[in-house]
C-alpha cells in the first residue's frame, strides 16, 4: 500500500500538469491515510477552490478547525467559503464565533463591520467597527471606514470628528482632506472647507487631477478668480491640453469676459479641432 506522501506527491504532479481533478482526487487519498495533516487538508481545498466546487469545501473547513479550534485564520477562511456559496447567516454566526474565541482582535470586527456593510447592515457594521477602533484607535483604516459609515447615515458631525483625527495624523493626505470636505460641506462650514482646498493644492501644486477638483471646487463655491488662477495653472502645466481651455473659457464667459472666453474657446477648438461640444459651446461670435 502506497503512502500519504506518495499520494500527495502525486497531487502535486497532477497540479503542476493542469489536471486539477486528479490532483483532487490524489490528495483525497493523501488525507485518508493521514486526516490529521493540515497540509494535505489544504491541498484539498486548493484544489476544490480552483475547481469552483466551493460547496464541497465545507466539511474540509470544518475538519481543519476541529484539528486547531482557535485558529481564527481556518475561521476566516470557512467564511469566505460561506461568501461564495450564498450562505450569508453561517458566515455572519462564523464570524460572531470567531470574536468569541478572540475578542480582543480589532481586525475581526473590522472584517465583520465589511461584511455587515456590504449586505446594507449600517447599523451593526458602524457598531463592529466602532469596536474596532475602540482596540485600535490609531488603525487610519479603521477609522476612514467608520466614518464613511457615520457619513452614510447622515451622521455628520461625529463623521468629521474621525476625518480630523485622520489629517492630523496624515496631514499630506489630499485624500483624506478631500473626504473632509464632502463633510465640511454638509455641516455648512465652507471656510474651513476651503482652507482644505489650498491645502490639497499646496500639497499637489503640479498635480493636474488635482488642481482640477480643486478648480471646480472654487468654480462651484463661487470663487470665480481663484478658479481661474488654478485653471491658468493646468494650461501653465499642460498647454496642449483642450479640456483646460475649454473649462476656463466657459468659466471667463459667465464672468463676462467674452474676449478672453473666445480666445480660449478658439484655442481648445485648435487643439482638437473634431470635438463637436467645444464648438457647440463656443457661443461667442468673432466680433464680440
Amino acid at each position: 500500500m502506497e503512502s500519504a506522501y506518495f499520494y500527495n506527491r502525486k497531487g502535486h504532479t497532477a497540479v503542476a500538469e493542469g489536471n486539477l481533478e486528479k490532483a483532487l482526487d490524489f490528495f483525497k487519498q493523501a488525507s485518508r491515510l493521514d486526516p490529521d495533516n493540515i497540509s494535505y487538508l489544504d491541498s484539498i481545498i486548493w484544489s476544490i477552490d480552483k475547481l469552483g466546487k466551493h460547496d464541497q469545501a465545507l466539511q474540509y473547513y470544518e475538519k481543519l478547525i476541529s484539528l486547531q479550534p482557535r485558529n481564527t485564520d481556518f475561521r476566516l477562511r470557512k467564511i469566505d467559503c460561506l461568501k461564495k456559496i450564498g450562505l450569508l447567516n453561517a458566515a455572519l454566526d462564523a464570524y460572531n464565533e470567531a470574536i468569541d474565541i478572540d475578542p480582543y482582535d480589532s481586525e475581526l470586527y473590522w472584517k465583520k463591520a465589511d461584511f455587515l456593510r456590504d449586505h446594507e447592515n449600517i447599523e451593526g457594521a458602524l457598531l463592529s467597527c466602532s469596536e474596532a477602533v475602540r482596540l485600535n484607535p490609531e488603525n487610519p483604516v479603521y477609522r476612514q471606514g467608520r466614518a464613511e459609515i457615520l457619513a452614510e447615515i447622515e451622521r455628520f458631525e461625529a463623521a468629521l470628528s474621525d476625518y480630523d483625527y485622520l489629517v492630523v495624523h496624515n496631514p499630506t493626505s489630499p485624500e483624506i482632506r478631500y473626504e473632509r470636505v464632502k463633510i465640511l460641506e454638509k455641516l455648512g462650514l465652507v471656510d474651513r472647507s476651503l482652507q482644505d482646498m489650498e491645502t490639497i493644492s499646496r500639497l499637489r501644486p503640479n498635480d493636474q487631477t488635482w488642481l482640477q477638483i480643486v478648480a471646480e471646487f472654487f468654480e462651484e463655491t463661487g470663487r470665480h478668480e481663484k478658479a481661474l488662477s488654478y485653471y491658468s495653472r493646468l494650461i501653465e502645466l499642460n498647454p496642449t491640453k483642450a479640456e483646460f481651455y475649454f473649462f476656463r473659457a466657459n468659466l471667463q464667459e459667465n464672468l463676462g469676459r467674452n474676449k478672453e472666453a473666445l480666445a480660449d474657446f478658439h484655442k481648445a477648438i485648435e487643439l482638437d479641432p473634431d470635438n463637436k461640444l467645444y464648438r457647440n459651446d463656443s457661443r461667442l461670435s468673432p466680433t464680440e
